[in-house]
């Protein structure tokens, strides 16, 4: 009985027609959005990857999201304060299913107050542009891909949020997505607020100026892969390819995703297909303080 049910999933599932590279061009709008569109993915799937060996994808298409007919459902719950000066005072969901076509985008909006406890109109405005901006993208790239496939493609996307770093000095938030289309994906986007300041900081201003931070933490993270590596025979990174090396990560971008671990460490975050096979999922490298106390600004960390 199961069985004739999973043919006849089969049977459906490869009966549609849908535009190439629909998942390409997925991927690539949030990039984008990310600024990070000509990032190389290693050994990235085939876009609609038929059942082969995996019946998990097929079932993951269609049993998802169930809110049936509601393109645009907005849904504002309060949240518990996060610290005294910065908190998720709601959000908004973006949930729409066309057959098996499903996104459920939760935006959140933050508040930042000043030391005196009065709200900081530039600095949430500015934080909550940039996510809402971002996850526009998201929106917009999935009702394109519904329009493309008239309904029929089998695509979810599910963009949700997290509070990473809430400590005395910074406020970081972590926009996470998934994508199941036959095959799966994710990426990540994390945005950093000094709360002293009121400002947006990117990874060069955790540096102290003139120094080569890049390449350092390049060099770290690719001896813990090597390591990694050589104790796991299941543990695959994308260096030291010399068949294939262009395929071979470069190293770290001024617009890498990173975070303050909960013991202080300066943690780079990448997406999946960034620095691996999909199979090691979105790995993180931990940065030894000792290796960059001599470049870092110990303001931050």
């Amino acid at each position: 009985m199961r069985d004739n049910k999973l043919n006849e999933i089969r049977q459906d599932y490869d009966a549609i027609t849908l535009p190439k590279n629909l998942e390409e061009r997925v991927k690539m709008g949030i990039q984008q959005a990310k600024g990070e569109a000509h990032k190389k993915f290693y050994q990235r799937p085939v876009f609609w990857t038929k059942f082969g060996t995996c019946a998990v994808a097929a079932m993951a298409a269609i049993t998802l999201l169930t809110n049936v007919n509601a393109p645009m459902a907005h849904a504002m719950e309060k949240i518990p304060v996060l610290s005294s000066f910065v908190k998720i005072v709601s959000f908004r969901t973006f949930e729409s299913t066309d057959n098996d076509m499903n996104a459920k985008i939760s935006v959140p909006e933050i508040e930042v107050k000043d030391d005196a406890g009065k709200k900081n109109d530039k600095a949430s405005k500015e934080l909550n542009d940039h996510v809402k901006q971002y996850t526009d993208q998201i929106i917009e790239q999935y009702k394109a891909d519904v329009k493309a496939t008239k309904g029929m493609g089998k695509e979810d996307i599910v963009t949700d949020y997290k509070v990473l770093t809430n400590n005395s000095r910074l406020f970081s938030l972590k926009i996470e997505t998934s994508i199941s289309a036959g095959s799966s994906d994710a990426f990540d986007k994390i945005y950093h607020l000094d709360k002293t300041t009121g400002n947006i900081i990117t990874l060069k201003d955790l540096f102290q100026k003139d120094t080569d931070y890049l390449a350092i933490i390049t060099k770290e993270i690719k001896e813990q892969m090597r390591e990694q590596m050589e104790k796991n025979d299941q543990i695959n990174y994308s260096i030291d390819d010399t068949d294939m090396p262009e395929e071979n990560w470069k190293g770290i971008g001024e617009d890498a995703d990173f975070y303050i671990n909960e013991k202080g460490s300066l943690t780079f975050v990448f997406d999946k297909y960034e620095v691996a096979p999909g199979y090691m999922g979105t790995p993180e490298f931990a940065i030894p303080t000792e290796t960059i106390k001599d470049i870092i600004n110990p303001a931050y960390l």
